[in-house]
């Protein structure tokens, strides 16, 4: 597809899902990043209209001193069309196909992560996530995020609180969408509102997870465990034998 489409396309899709950001940063983002290898996934309904977009983009660089690589995402997918985790599988082949052929590298995933939604798929799936209440103590998180930071020419909210940047994308909550994330009682979902109580100004919480071939394999079991979870629960109006 020509670039200038899919720029066309896509921001139509994502400015359903989210606010804040221009045409030019959306295409400088998802369709024209500077990464070394870029994959983006489209979503389409029945009707054949983009209804969804997963980017994923793997930049090369050195990272405190060792050959790594950074993988990037933006993902957005309009209401009607969530719920099933329509990205997972796609995200899990990119990964594994580049873990694989690239074993010599460190490799992780930096997420500048604009609503709890996202930190609860990362704590679900993800064997170690930077920052959590759990994995605090094992990565000084204050000196690679500052790095990463100057790295992608991100500006913190404040020095003082290392990881909360300035993204601008703001997912199109109502009042009612956001009192409903406050009362959430998933212990990620809390933990990044304390953490990044204004993401709904657009703010990110950059998080970071350590891409191995056992972390892949950890979110592949799980994305099927939920899967097989979901054929075997019964039907809401009965079964038939």
């Amino acid at each position: 597809m020509d670039r200038t489409k899919l720029v066309n396309e896509l921001y139509l899709v994502h400015c359903d899902i989210f606010d804040g950001v221009s045409k030019d940063d959306f295409a400088n983002y998802v369709v024209y990043s500077k990464a070394r290898q870029t994959r983006i996934l489209i979503h389409k309904n029945d009707q054949g209209q983009s209804v969804g977009y997963c980017a994923i983009h793997f930049f090369e660089q050195e990272l405190e001193g060792k050959a790594s690589t950074v993988i990037r995402m933006e993902a957005g997918l309009m209401r009607a069309y969530r719920g099933k985790n329509r990205n997972a599988p796609f995200v899990c082949r990119q990964v594994m196909g580049y873990r694989l052929t690239h074993p010599g590298r460190n490799v992780y995933y930096l997420g500048a992560l604009v609503h709890p939604s996202s930190y609860m798929l990362l704590d679900k799936y993800a064997t170690k996530v930077w920052p959590s209440a759990e994995q605090s103590t094992e990565l000084d998180y204050g000196g690679v995020i500052r790095q990463l930071t100057r790295l992608f020419g991100l500006k913190a909210v404040d020095p003082d609180r290392p990881g909360v940047v300035h993204v601008g994308w703001q997912t199109r909550d109502n009042e009612r969408d956001r009192k409903q994330w406050q009362a959430n009682p998933n212990h990620a979902a809390q933990f990044y509102i304390h953490r990044n109580p204004g993401y709904t100004q657009g703010h990110g919480l950059l998080t970071l997870v350590p891409v191995t071939i056992g972390c892949v394999a950890h979110a592949t079991g799980r994305m099927l465990l939920n899967k097989l979870g979901n054929l075997l629960a019964p039907h809401p109006h009965g079964s038939r034998g």
